[in-house]
């Protein structure tokens, strides 16, 4: 009898403990939403009127189960005007699955030829569009030419990428060979534009960088392939930025909040912020690409160097198969049209 009653109060005492946690993890992210909320107001809020933001009408319905966000990096040297003035030279879009909490990522090249609806209208680099009218031209220039719903930004310079990265620690990245004089170049630019020190980089491989050598390193453009290559290290860092902030605990999360939200401008509003941070610990990248996906570089006689998509229409159906998984998608009229536009005036057509 004495036997039975010791593994019933054993099993009383697994519930408990069970209890125990389950109100343990209730308290952190509870509190973790607290702070957010108590420091939310040091963030730059934009509000968006989404009527501006230009969503083709007929666009893929496909894309109504994801949270679409643009990310736009600035090379803004401080953090007074992170609007219009500023071309975006990191341009992202997450794609958030809201029932598997996977996200990919695909970066849009700042040198993409696309049509920006800017004084009636006109082709041009997508860096531009963020130029000319700051977040809202951005927003309508992915939308319209992309067939996409986004209507959330985030923008960031690379002051907060910094900061953010060494409250982490650090993230590790692959370097090689090859990019060590430029990233010590680059470093050195860091240096001067933030104030923030760093040691130079003398090994290859697997290493762990901090603000100043990962922003750098995210930055580099003159080896490989220019912007493509330099998209995917920028990848490859706030892909390690994700794993470093899933593995930190709430002291560290707090330090970033802290340091970096004055850095931030956004239109997402508190209540968003506080529903993408109870998730954080649930997001997995899976997967990551560069846009356009098959394109042709091109000296274009009055707008330079541009990366034309071969062609538009033929990647926007890409896209959408990659960031939604929407086979066969037919782009709408006004994509199209686009896609012939740019087709007519650089003699681009698909590969």
């Amino acid at each position: 009898m004495a036997k039975k009653r010791k593994r019933l109060t054993n099993g009383k005492l697994g519930l408990i403990l069970l209890g125990e946690i389950v109100v343990l993890l209730a308290m952190i992210v509870g509190y973790a939403a607290f702070y957010i909320d108590m420091q939310y107001d040091k963030v730059q809020y934009h509000e968006i009127n989404e009527e501006d933001l230009s969503i083709n009408e007929g666009s893929n319905p496909d894309q109504d189960g994801y949270k679409i966000i643009a990310l736009f990096g600035i090379d803004a040297r401080d953090n007074t005007n992170m609007g219009a003035g500023n071309r975006s030279d990191s341009i992202m879009i997450a794609s958030i699955n809201e029932e598997t909490d996977e996200i990919k990522i695909i970066s849009v090249y700042r040198d993409t030829l696309l049509n920006v609806n800017y004084d009636g209208g006109f082709t041009t680099k997508v860096t531009h569009a963020y130029a000319y009218g700051g977040p809202e031209l951005a927003l309508q220039t992915l939308n319209e030419n992309l067939d996409l719903h986004i209507t959330e930004f985030v923008t960031v310079n690379f002051l907060a990428l910094t900061k953010a990265i060494d409250r982490l620690g650090g993230v590790y990245v692959n370097v090689e060979e090859n990019e060590l004089p430029v990233l010590n170049t680059s470093i050195a630019e860091q240096v001067n534009v933030t104030g923030i020190y760093s040691d130079g980089v003398f090994q290859t491989g697997l290493l762990k960088l901090n603000g100043t050598q990962a922003t750098a390193y995210s930055r580099i453009r003159s080896t490989d392939l220019g912007d493509i290559t330099r998209t995917e290290r920028q990848r490859e860092v706030l892909s390690a930025m994700l794993s470093e902030a899933k593995a930190s605990d709430l002291a560290t999360i707090d330090d970033i909040i802290d340091e970096v939200f004055p850095l931030v401008y956004t239109s997402i509003d508190k209540k968003e912020m506080l529903e993408l941070a109870k998730g954080i610990f649930d997001y997995t990248m899976t997967e990551t690409k560069g846009f356009p996906l098959s394109y042709v570089p091109v000296d274009h006689p009055s707008k330079g160097a541009v990366l034309v998509p071969a062609d538009l229409a033929t990647n926007v159906s890409e896209l959408h198969l990659f960031l939604f998984g929407t086979e066969n998608y037919v782009p709408t009229q006004k994509v199209q049209d686009i896609s012939n536009q740019i087709i007519n005036e650089t003699g681009v057509y698909a590969n």
